[in-house]
């Protein structure tokens, strides 16, 4: 064959001899032998080891892409340099505030922005593995551990003099395992054995406020504290004793050391203060309601992709009842009630309810688990009344002892977290004892012996919160104007006026009474509305924005049944002067929308007590006519039937006359929810109790379905064929 000076093809292999073909490179046999080649093809030394001479193809040299530094990637290099020193200052800061911090912040490598993109927002998922579990479980006394405990100890002293060799063995290797029992690792009992990892969802691409600015409102908080935030400093101070690393690592997250429950914590936070310090720093107001909208908005969108399971670990309990804690302030108690459910379902895995499961650990870890229990104890006695439902934590299984003030550093708010704690202990005892299926079931004697029971201990709890705030008076002051101070005194009265109100309503008033509701019931419903005039007045008089503070914290935290009770007297009594208390009341919720956002749920409430005071003034102002002509009974047939509908039942004098369409009471019939005591009702309990048969409840199931109705009445509210119902009855009836 003639010789061709072309080179073969990559990777082409020449077996046996042939005709020799210069190449340019050695053969892959004298390269990986490092001797010379005589780059023939085959080439002399693989002819004599009659191997294939082999020549695998080099890449092609890449042409080099010239970047032309224009004047926009100067200026963003520019921008990077600046924040990257913002980040070395905060660090230095840091390192000199904190220099025996117990966990320092991880080291994480700065990525190219610092505003994380969709792919560093990992989904809580991927930190739902066999290592993200921290902890043991703790069981309890009815468990085989326990159990096999109790047998061990017994084997043990029962042999503990037995010398043969044999029995002592056993005996160990007994403890030995009973000890790995006691030991069971959160991470294997909280996991699926054969779950394969998967590759995690990102969440939505969440932004995060400028750098600058986040460095700026930590520096305020640490300098200038402020009451309505002092308890989001102890509260992380406490759980994570390093929330500023919290806020830097989220900025500095990227796939590998992200992290949901720091995101969580610190979008949390800084949403607090952001909106916290916002009023009080006029020329950057705006920015800082921005940014605390983006970062309750992040919250909002970590939290809603959290999954079934998570990691038992004291950073996931901390998130989520920040969670909860937010979703309260949205006015959103059924998804409050799903995080605090599962943050004191992981309280109690890892045994902060039990004072042996602290055996082992230092006083800070002591005092920072217990610190997170009760926050999840106060969250679910409170819901469990708000919502009606069981709470998820037994007051006899807890056996750590309340808060208290025996730290001097932390005593005051200690003592305020004491009152927390006894104030939500008695709404759990509420519902369990009076509002219950199986309390409702109890005849009227022993309800009666339970809410004398409950008063007393509210009274208790009355004298004991005077005392503490007259004795940490000062320490309020410090952190708040007079105003602020007397603020949360008011309210917290208010919170329990309002809980006094819902233990008397618990007990009707004995046959033959004029009103369905006792006299102490009516007149701490009364009481509630004058101290709510007292804090809308304070209120009014602040910048601080604490409208909303007080609407979820106070009037929306519990069931606010005050207004429901003068309602319900003024529909038996046509007492005028309740009537002008809910006049008075229902204008107070009236606030501008543009400087006093609100809720969805502050305005549900809203529209809900403006609807019961045009009912309550429309039926009130119907009575008292002395003429009943056609008109004026269908008038009344329309009141009547909205109070059937709030599930009120009354005599039934004002049903629809042979004359009014058919067609009218359909349409009645199929607006109204089903409600509690109708209308044909209305004559069995006139006879059934004698006297006043306008709201009879006395018995334990229409007690428990007016105790049921407030959700029902909510939802009722949201269709807009109630208001355009209400209006259509009788003119100047729909809400104002």
């Amino acid at each position: 064959m003639p010789e061709s000076a072309e080179s073969p093809p990559t990777g082409h292999r020449v077996p046996g001899k042939s005709t020799s073909v210069h190449v340019p490179r050695a053969c892959d046999a004298c390269r990986a032998r490092k001797i010379r080649c005589n780059r023939e093809l085959p080439c002399a030394h693989c002819l004599d080891a009659k191997i294939e001479c082999t020549h695998s193809g080099s890449r092609p040299k890449e042409k080099r892409t010239r970047i032309l530094l224009t004047h926009e990637y100067e200026r963003k290099i520019d921008h990077i340099d600046r924040r990257l020193d913002g980040i070395v200052e905060l660090l230095e800061e840091l390192r000199e505030r904190l220099p025996a911090s117990p966990k320092p912040p991880a080291e994480s490598s700065v990525p190219a922005t610092l505003t994380p993109n969709p792919s560093s927002v990992a989904s809580p998922a991927s930190n739902v593995g066999h290592t993200s579990t921290t902890g043991t479980v703790v069981e309890g006394a009815s468990s085989l551990t326990a159990h096999s405990i109790f047998a061990n100890d017994l084997l043990r002293k029962v042999v503990s003099s037995e010398s043969r060799p044999e029995m002592r063995e056993r005996v160990d290797a007994l403890h030995r395992v009973v000890e790995a029992m006691k030991k069971q690792p959160a991470s294997h009992e909280m996991t699926y054995p054969h779950a394969k990892p998967f590759r995690p969802v990102p969440v939505p691409g969440c932004d995060l406020p400028p750098i600058e600015r986040t460095l700026e409102i930590l520096r305020i908080a640490q300098t200038h504290r402020h009451f309505c935030i002092a308890w989001v400093f102890e509260f992380f101070n406490t759980c994570t004793g390093r929330f500023p690393e919290s806020c830097l690592s989220v900025y500095l997250a990227s796939n590998q050391n992200y992290d949901v429950a720091t995101f969580i914590t610190a979008n949390a936070g800084l949403h607090y203060l952001f909106s916290a310090y916002a009023p009080l720093f006029p020329d950057k107001k705006e920015e800082y309601l921005a940014d605390s909208r983006l970062c309750g908005a992040n919250l909002e969108t970590a939290l809603c992709s959290l999954p079934l399971h998570l990691p038992a670990n004291i950073e996931v309990v901390v998130a989520l009842l920040l969670g909860a804690f937010h979703t309260i302030e949205i006015a959103k108690p059924s998804l409050a009630w799903v995080l605090s459910s599962k943050a004191s379902e992981l309280c109690q895995t890892l045994g902060y309810h039990r004072i042996a499961s602290y055996t082992h650990d230092s006083p800070h870890d002591s005092q920072q688990k217990q610190f997170l229990f009760w926050a999840a104890y106060v969250l679910d006695k409170s819901l469990s009344l708000r919502l009606g439902r069981p709470s998820t934590i037994p007051d006899y299984d807890i056996t750590i002892p309340y808060p208290s003030c025996d730290d001097p550093d932390r005593e005051a708010i200690m003592a305020f977290c004491h009152l927390w704690v006894a104030a939500s202990k008695i709404q759990g005892q509420i519902y369990e004892l009076l509002y219950c299926p199986e309390a409702i079931a109890q005849p009227v004697s022993v309800r009666q012996s339970r809410v004398q029971l409950l008063v007393s201990r509210l009274d208790d709890l009355d004298i004991l919160t005077r005392e503490i705030c007259s004795k940490y008076e000062h320490y309020m002051r410090e952190l708040a104007n007079d105003d602020m101070s007397e603020f949360f005194m008011i309210s917290d009265h208010v919170l329990r006026l309002s809980t006094l109100t819902l233990i008397h309503r618990a007990v009707p008033n004995p046959v033959g009474s004029p009103t369905t509701f006792t006299a102490e019931c009516i007149h701490a419903a009364r009481e509630t509305l004058v101290r709510h005039q007292e804090c809308m007045t304070v209120i009014e008089r602040s910048e601080s924005g604490l409208f909303s503070i007080y609407m979820n914290w106070t009037i929306l935290f519990a069931p606010f049944v005050p207004f429901i009770v003068l309602f319900c007297n003024i529909i038996e009594t046509k007492d005028k002067e309740d009537l002008s208390r809910l006049r008075v009341f229902v204008a107070s919720l009236h606030v501008d929308r543009d400087t006093t956002p609100v809720s969805e749920g502050v305005d549900k409430l809203r529209r809900l007590f403006q609807v019961l005071y045009n009912v309550a003034s429309q039926y009130a102002e119907s009575q008292t006519e002395t003429y009943a002509s056609e008109t004026q009974r269908q008038q009344n047939f329309g009141v009547d039937t909205y109070l059937a509908a709030l599930g009120f039942s009354f005599p039934g004098s004002s049903q629809p006359t042979s004359s009014q369409p058919q067609q009218q009471q359909s349409d009645s019939e199929t607006l109204l929810p089903t409600a509690t005591g109708s209308m044909g009702d209305a004559n069995h309990h006139e006879f059934q109790r004698g006297v006043n048969p306008v709201i009879w409840m006395g018995n334990g199931a229409q007690l428990e379905d007016w105790f049921y109705s407030n959700q029902q009445m909510m939802e009722f509210l949201e269709e807009n064929s109630a208001e355009s119902y209400l209006t259509a009855a009788g003119a100047g009836w729909g809400p104002t």
